[in-house]
């Protein structure tokens, strides 16, 4: 599948290695060769030394590559080669890269590769991809100490994920321009594969590591919010959860994201969730629930009372378990964010996607009940998130992403207290009212209705 090592050697010949990689692939040559004999080493002395870096499953994909290449022993120039084709080649000399690295089972007889193995590779980038973090991730540190956790089973999902794409149509061989297609596009893996490739030459001992990568993206946002005061906190999601759904949002909203709610510690209020969530700028809703199904919302905009359904068309729905999937919005409607509380006429409640009763994601004002419905015509591709259409609720948190939004000094920053005794006399016919909104007219007696029940 791939070109000949004459025209990879001929490649190499043009690429430009700062002095700072020259100086750390030379180190991590010799460091192999035992400081002696530095023209070449053996594929034993390689297996040796990486299993304890990478582990041995890695380890051996590697060493396929080197295998699969006419020299019997490994110089310098095929050693750092691996290293090369992830920073300096393009998408095309990636996939010989990968494709070499897979056992004799990879390929087909008509040159295509096999899903399953593809499958098995880029889950064991992602389950290394363990070891790599605390060494690339400034903020890793932070979430680990707050008992975030990265377990390979989950590791495993998110990989599945990553390739999800592929088996919608029952298939089970990839073509190389649909394979090229994913690296140029799927930046979390390539994030992954680079750094995973990077830290097996500049690895030195457990705590440290000399950095080959300069310019590398973190797939894992700053944590802002939790503090020594929060004792009682056990997460819900674990590290690669975090690393999906921050993927998934815009680059301007992945640097951080800031604590706000948690049934766990805060107590299992509707209205003390509202008062930590209002005004917060872009949120993401996780729920766990009693089935241990786990699954979210991002909300764009910030939550706010309101008549009309709020939100842009950059609203989604993930699940996280048993398996991670998104849902974008299909631009069929624009019911992305709902939230009505005090209300005899209307649902009281948070939801996004769906309509009145038939939601994508609803958490009821009477805490503890939620819905996720079998259809939902406002994100595409969309299966039910809980595991029943009626849910009950195990824990949920509400995570601000992105920098905190300036608030003006008009804005509702207090806690929401729910109570359903109060109402206008506008209240009579508010469902109607409600579409007349949504269609666009304009209701001028609005401003007739008391300030306690303001919702504009």
């Amino acid at each position: 599948m791939g070109n000949s090592a004459s025209n990879e050697k001929q490649q190499q010949k043009y690429v430009s290695l700062t002095p700072q990689e020259q100086r750390i692939l030379e180190n991590s040559f010799k460091l192999l060769a035992c400081g002696g004999n530095t023209k070449d080493i053996k594929t034993e002395q390689i297996r040796t030394a990486w299993r304890a870096i990478v582990g041995d499953v890695m380890t051996e994909y590697v060493i396929n590559f080197f295998n699969s290449r006419p020299k019997k022993a490994i110089d310098y120039s095929l050693y750092v080669e691996p290293y090369l084709i992830m920073e300096k080649y393009d998408k095309t000399q990636q996939i010989n890269f990968l494709a070499n690295s897979l056992s004799e089972k990879g390929a087909s007889p008509d040159g295509n590769l096999v899903l399953e193995e593809i499958r098995k590779y880029v889950s064991a980038v992602v389950e290394t991809y363990r070891r790599v973090l605390p060494f690339y991730s400034n903020s890793f540190e932070s979430w680990k100490k707050h008992g975030y956790r990265y377990e390979d089973q989950t590791a495993e999902t998110l990989a599945n994920a990553f390739l999800k794409q592929f088996y919608k149509d029952s298939k089970t061989l990839i073509l190389g321009e649909e394979l090229e297609k994913f690296l140029q596009y799927n930046f979390s893996f390539q994030i992954m594969w680079r750094e995973v490739i990077a830290y097996l030459y500049g690895y030195r001992a457990p705590d440290r590591l000399e950095k080959l990568l300069v310019n590398t993206e973190s797939l894992l946002p700053a944590l802002e919010g939790l503090t020594e005061a929060h004792k009682n906190y056990k997460p819900i999601m674990e590290i690669p959860h975090i690393i999906y759904m921050n993927s998934h949002l815009h680059y301007t909203l992945r640097n951080k994201w800031r604590f706000l709610f948690s049934s766990k510690i805060m107590g299992e209020s509707f209205s003390t969730m509202l008062g930590k969530i209002i005004n917060r700028g872009p949120t993401m809703v996780v729920v766990e629930d009693e089935d241990n199904y786990l699954f979210a919302g991002f909300a764009p905009q910030s939550w706010s009372k309101g008549l009309n359904f709020g939100g842009d068309d950059t609203s989604m729905l993930l699940t996280l378990r048993p398996e991670m999937r998104s849902f974008a919005s299909t631009k069929y409607n624009d019911h992305y964010q709902y939230l009505h509380i005090s209300q005899q006429t209307l649902p009281n409640g948070l939801g996004m996607g769906g309509q009145f009763n038939y939601w994508g994601l609803w958490l009821d004002s009477e805490y503890g009940k939620g819905q996720s419905s079998e259809t939902c015509t406002t994100f595409r591709d969309y299966v039910q998130l809980s595991k029943q259409k009626e849910f009950r609720i195990k824990n949920v948190e509400v995570w601000g992403v992105g920098d905190e939004p300036k608030l003006s000094e008009d804005s509702d920053d207090e806690e929401i207290n729910v109570d359903t005794n109060k109402k206008s006399v506008l209240d009579k016919n508010l469902e109607d009212r409600v579409m007349l909104q949504m269609s666009g007219h304009k209701m001028h007696s609005e401003g007739l209705r008391e300030p306690e029940m303001d919702f504009s």
